[in-house]
């Protein structure tokens, strides 16, 4: 097995990953986690604030539908993630499944719509009660071929929320993510399937400032993140023991006032 083996296998192993860690004290102040955020957010390292969170997510999904540019498609969305909150108060683990349905739509020959919902619970280890996550939105993808490339365009818009005991309204967030992906064709081949690079920029604007967690004496409001990525890809989906789909596997960088991440990718979010 190659290197860029190793790095889509990376990617699957994310999702199936256990960590253990202390849970908080019980007579600490609690903390209300947005799940619905890291539900959608990906694996990766992220610090907001004084705040350390660690996440791993496996964005699996299983094809029920093809599609082309001719007929619409159907997949079921299986994202699982189990994290680790840490901060001056404690830590908390946690875990969040929330599946769904995403319909492909080709509008034209290269442009594809493609409407979410999902709906699934997340748990922390410290004894709160269950939350139930919720999202739905819709997401747009046009490809353009370039002389010896590709270049993918893509706008997305996430609805969320979650409902919980004591977690009140600063859960939910709404945000508008515009993105550009320039796909180049190797003679890489991972996992049967000839593999593409993807270099791609990601701009995410939250229409409200995105709480991502309400603690009694402190609030982390983010506003607007960026996002630079590199991934290897295929235009046919990678088979994770015949069960699961991947897209692909590697990097990326997020940032934002307050805000930085490093994580795994699937590629292009779109």
């Amino acid at each position: 097995m190659n290197a860029h083996k190793y790095l889509i296998v990376a990617v699957m192993l994310a999702g199936c990953c256990w960590v253990v860690r202390p849970a908080r004290a019980a007579d600490e102040p609690e903390d209300v986690i947005n799940y619905a955020y890291s539900s959608w957010i990906g694996s990766g390292f992220y610090k907001i604030g004084d705040r350390t969170v660690y996440l791993l997510r496996g964005p699996f999904s299983y094809t029920l539908r093809e599609t082309d540019t001719e007929k619409w498609g159907l997949e079921l969305l299986l994202p699982a993630t189990i994290g680790f909150n840490d901060n001056t108060d404690g830590n908390v683990g946690t875990v969040t499944f929330v599946p769904g349905l995403r319909l492909n739509y080709p509008v034209l020959d290269n442009w594809w719509l493609k409407p979410f919902g999902q709906f699934g619970f997340g748990k922390d280890f410290s004894g709160s009660d269950i939350a139930w996550i919720y999202g739905v939105g819709i997401e747009s993808l046009a490809t353009f071929e370039l002389k010896s490339s590709e270049l993918d365009f893509g706008t997305a818009f996430t609805w969320a929320d979650q409902s919980q005991s004591g977690g009140g309204s600063d859960s939910g967030f709404s945000m508008f993510d515009i993105g550009l992906n320039t796909r180049w064709p190797t003679n890489i081949t991972v996992l049967d399937r000839k593999s593409d690079l993807n270099l791609y920029f990601v701009y995410t604007q939250f229409v409200n400032d995105l709480n991502f967690e309400r603690v009694d004496e402190d609030t982390k409001n983010i506003q607007r993140l960026y996002k630079f990525g590199i991934a290897l890809s295929s235009k046919e989906k990678y088979p994770i023991l015949g069960l699961f789909d991947l897209s692909g596997g590697g990097l990326d960088v997020t940032f934002g006032k307050g805000y930085f991440g490093m994580g795994l990718t699937t590629g292009f979010p779109f």
